[in-house]
């Protein structure tokens, strides 16, 4: 029932001085995944109401937005795809009882530290670094750590939802994709490679469409 689609490819080059990948190698497209209900029935869905700002996941209790230009951006180009596909959006919040279909877009940023060499017995192997470095071989800590960052978009059925999903206040997903990778500290780079992963979801989702 799954598609799995990989836009990233790891370019892990053997440097002589390196005892981790440079996370420059990667590339920097993102690795979209995208998954839907095989059930479900695109063409009879005519609208959608989408939100307009982005829900942040993170450790907060409160639930978070992103609402800013970049993120207006996103929003715009997953509404261009779906309207490509038949679909019409419904922008009045007053009216997002009357879409056929929900739009929830997420995001995720988080930063992974790394230390290594910091643990007893856990020395350096000095032939690795070049007989220069001679007697030096107590374990000092090396530390790093690299950003990523992951955009979920999920279309929720609203039409006719069952009483049980009523009564626990859940709905459908009938389709849902995730794109994830290395976040640069280029905001507009970013921006672009998220941007390319929003077209390459529906891309790889032709049965997104109002017009079957």
């Amino acid at each position: 029932m799954k598609k799995l689609f990989f836009l990233l490819c790891l370019a892990l080059g053997m440097v002589s001085c390196e005892k981790d990948p440079n996370l420059d190698d990667l590339s920097s497209q993102l690795v979209v995944y995208t998954d839907y209900d095989k059930n479900a029935a695109f063409d009879s869905f005519q609208t959608y109401y989408l939100p307009d700002s982005i829900l942040l996941l993170n450790s907060s209790k409160n639930k978070t937005y992103w609402s800013d230009e970049n993120a207006q951006t996103i929003i715009q180009e997953v509404a261009n795809n779906l309207n490509e596909r038949g679909y019409v959006r419904i922008t009045d919040p007053q009216f997002k009882s009357d879409a056929d279909l929900g739009v929830q877009v997420s995001y995720l940023a988080q930063q992974t530290e790394v230390i290594t060499g910091n643990y007893p017995g856990n020395w350096w192997n000095c032939a690795y670094w070049g007989s220069y470095w001679g007697g030096w071989y107590y374990p000092y800590p090396l530390t790093y750590s690299y950003n990523t960052n992951a955009l979920v978009m999920e279309l929720l059925n609203l039409t006719n939802p069952t009483s049980s999903l009523q009564s626990s206040n859940k709905l459908p997903v009938i389709w849902y994709a995730n794109a994830s990778g290395y976040k640069y500290g280029n905001s507009d780079y970013n921006l672009d490679l998220l941007l390319d992963a929003v077209d390459q979801a529906f891309e790889q989702s032709s049965y997104i469409s109002a017009n079957n």
